[in-house]
């Protein structure tokens, strides 16, 4: 027991400050609840050093991150209609405010405002393309021929360009 608890000093001396956590730091760093974090102890999450009274989780983060993301982690572990009916809330407490978190951050945009912003770039795009060939002939003095291959350039582009935003439009 005595060479155990040795190794077991030498390796916590050996890891950086940073990568070790509590299980509150540990929800914080991976934007999840605590009770996720002890479901995943109870699931197999890799621990440095357990807690008990007076003492706190050790849990290396860096190994956290490849149990979760390394492909050890359970196949269920990310879909919580497999999970318990207590880890399923918390996963869906923590996608909420996850979500929540990225609007209030501006990452996150409601599928309307998106297909608005959209809507307004690609026909900001389409006008582009349709005034293009009077801009060459304008501003760049090409006439004849070259804008005529210009404009079926352009037709051709915005036809593509229709056909990517709605498929069945074939």
């Amino acid at each position: 027991m005595g060479l155990f608890l040795v190794s077991v000093i030498n390796d916590l001396a050996a890891l950086p400050a940073g990568r070790l956590a509590n299980k509150a730091q540990v929800a914080e760093f991976f934007e999840v609840s605590v009770p996720t974090v002890d479901a995943w102890l109870r699931r197999g999450c890799p621990v440095v050093e357990r807690g008990g009274r007076g003492r706190q989780w050790r849990i290396d983060l860096l190994e956290v991150a490849r149990w979760r993301f390394g492909g050890d982690a359970p196949e269920d572990g990310d879909d919580p209609e497999k999970m318990a009916p207590k880890d399923r809330l918390d996963w869906y407490k923590g996608a909420r405010e996850r979500t929540k978190h990225l609007q209030e951050c501006g990452e996150l945009l409601p599928a309307a405002e998106f297909e608005r912003t959209l809507s307004a770039v690609l026909q900001g795009v389409a006008m582009g393309l349709e005034s293009l060939p009077d801009i060459l002939e304008r501003d760049a003095g090409i006439d004849g021929a070259a804008i005529e291959r210009a404009q079926g350039v352009v037709d051709r582009l915005r036809e593509d360009l229709y056909r990517r935003i709605v498929p069945d439009a074939s």
